[in-house]
């Protein structure tokens, strides 16, 4: 019989090169752990010089140029090691940073200090007999606890001054904390507020009206920042269809057009496919038109409201078959305008340009009086909810922080502050303040007695000590990087009064609220809780399993199959 044929891989010289095979290795016990929190210390340690408001900068050097950032998760998505499993531990740590900043917007530092922390505390009892499956089950357990407790605790947000110290303490400078109160005390939580470079050496804000789209960019080529992965068109034509897009030659009319007059595209439809889809991102890529596409938000009804409100939004006509218009017949005059549309992957925002503000009045107000109507009958709260959300959108402000300095590495890291600030700000005014510095955390080892009633099982109970070990390393690092010995002032803070604690920036102990200091609730929440989750999933590793580089086969390098059948076997044989 016949060797299997295996498929050759060229090497690109014009022969054919070595079969190359894709191996695994595995990683077991103590030693696969022991590597991941050398991974988890590696990021850590790099991240944790940033907290508090003595914590320093880190400069990160990559492919865009050396860049001084002083951001937790931009730090930790940086990190890559040699070593495969020390990788993995990188970007577990990852996880949990990115996770709080996708959900509170900030305290990504934190994070990290309370994940290595719980690691490594964990990983002692574990490598000493202790089930590693109760330790995790005791840290999903008990960390719900502390962080119901510290929501209890929680201050309402209300005055500005309050605004300017949350954003102040998040992006660690006063002026800056300033600027962002002003334009969320403006334009609200409601409203929206976006970060730019600007051309100055200020910081300066700009305000205009804009309506923001629970929907993100059909595909992620259709992006022109790789960077923020977005698609930014400045001065933008509006298409809006309630019909589904499939032939590039429905968009060919109206593409032609938009070349001529040299106009970015947005394309709100129900649905952008195959050819179509292929033939926008193939213009893009080639540069002939700058066009992005997103599907309309909603369903049924509630997706034409939607619709109707962006055309009045915008000043589209919406090309719906019910009115005998269609896409491909589409003009300049059936487009709406915005200074500026924004896509990202799960929004996009809509710029006015101050144009459509008395139809869009127009609009609100009769909504506000269909709204006046359901509010008099019952079990209409669905509707309340959907015209309450579409006046919302209409009336939605938006806020440009345009970032002035005089350099590029500072307008990044500035930008990067400011867009954490925003997140946190947002979470203080929803859920409330707590004292900052790592007080409040600190502060919360005081419920000790009441966290271990919850346990029944002993080894669950563990978790306890892990997180009692844990919620005192922000404070010690925040100490720590101030120049002060970290256990003398995490004691002293422990054992204080809810709301006093140390001041890194004074150098003394104070009642943190009144002197300014003071974090989101949702922010150290977020954070323990993603700490405790991801540190569950590595005290409980006992195998890691990861690809190793390629490796040349066994087989000949010229191997040629063996011929079996009909007259070419023998051929030689019978030649002349």
């Amino acid at each position: 019989s016949r060797p299997p044929m295996r498929s050759p891989i060229h090497t690109g010289r014009g022969g054919v090169g070595d079969v190359l095979m894709m191996s695994r290795q595995a990683s077991f016990g103590d030693e696969a752990r022991n590597k991941l929190i050398v991974g988890v210390n590696q990021v850590a340690d790099a991240v944790k010089v940033t907290l508090g408001p003595r914590g320093r900068n880190v400069v990160l050097h990559g492919r865009q140029g050396p860049r001084v950032v002083n951001d937790g998760v931009t730090i930790a998505s940086e990190v890559q090691l040699a070593d495969p499993i020390e990788n993995i531990g990188v970007n577990l740590l990852l996880q949990a940073a990115s996770k709080t900043d996708s959900r509170a917007g900030d305290g990504t530092t934190t994070a990290t200090v309370l994940t290595q922390a719980i690691v490594q505390r964990g990983l002692k009892y574990v490598s000493a007999g202790a089930n590693a499956i109760a330790l995790r089950n005791g840290l999903l357990k008990a960390a719900p606890f502390f962080v119901s407790k510290i929501r209890e605790a929680a201050m309402p947000v209300s005055t500005r001054e309050q605004y300017q110290q949350i954003a102040a303490i998040s992006c660690n400078d006063w002026e800056m904390g300033g600027l962002l109160a002003e334009a969320i005390d403006r334009v609200g939580i409601e409203g929206s507020t976006t970060v730019e470079e600007g051309q100055e050496l200020k910081d300066a804000v700009e305000y205009s009206e804009g309506m923001e789209i629970e929907c993100g960019w059909v595909s992620d080529l259709l992006i022109t920042d790789m960077e923020s992965r977005e698609a930014v068109l400045p001065n933008a034509r509006v298409l809006v269809t309630d019909a589904k897009v499939t032939q590039m030659s429905e968009l060919l009319g109206v593409l032609e057009q938009i070349v001529a007059q040299k106009s970015p595209l947005l394309i709100i439809a129900t649905d952008l496919q195959t050819e179509a889809l292929s033939g926008l991102i193939l213009n893009l890529q080639r540069g002939v038109v700058s066009a992005s596409a997103i599907k309309a938000p909603g369903f049924g009804d509630v997706r034409r409201a939607f619709l109707q409100d962006i055309c009045a939004f915008t000043g589209a006509t919406l090309l719906t078959s019910e009115l005998g218009l269609s896409v491909a017949n589409a003009t300049l005059d059936d487009l709406g305008t915005v200074s500026r549309a924004v896509v990202g992957s799960k929004k996009t925002l809509l710029v006015s340009n101050g144009e459509r503000d008395a139809e869009v009045d127009a609009a609100v107000n009769v909504l506000k009086a269909q709204l006046s109507e359901l509010q008099e009958k019952a079990n209409k709260e669905f509707e309340i909810q959907r015209l309450e959300q579409r006046i919302v959108k209409l009336r939605g402000a938006v806020a440009r922080i345009k970032v002035g300095a005089p350099t590029e590495a500072e307008a990044m890291d500035k930008k990067l502050r400011y867009e954490d600030a925003i997140n946190a700000l947002i979470g203080g005014i929803t859920e409330g303040v707590v004292p900052g510095g790592g007080a409040c955390l600190a502060y919360m080892t005081r419920y000790e007695a009441e966290a271990r009633a919850l346990f029944d099982d002993e080894e669950e109970e563990l978790a306890v000590d892990v997180l009692l070990h844990a919620m005192m390393a922000p404070v010690k690092q925040v100490a720590h990087n101030a120049g002060l010995l970290g256990e003398m002032v995490a004691e002293k803070v422990a054992g204080s009064e809810w709301g006093y604690g140390f001041n890194a920036k004074t150098l003394e102990y104070e009642a943190l609220i009144d002197a300014g200091v003071i974090d989101p609730a949702s922010v150290t929440t977020w954070a323990l809780e993603n700490a405790a989750s991801i540190s569950g999933a590595m005290l409980t590793t006992e195998a890691v399993v990861w690809d190793s580089a390629l490796r040349p086969s066994d087989e000949a390098e010229d191997y040629q199959p063996e011929i079996t059948q009909g007259i070419g076997k023998g051929a030689a044989d019978l030649a002349w």
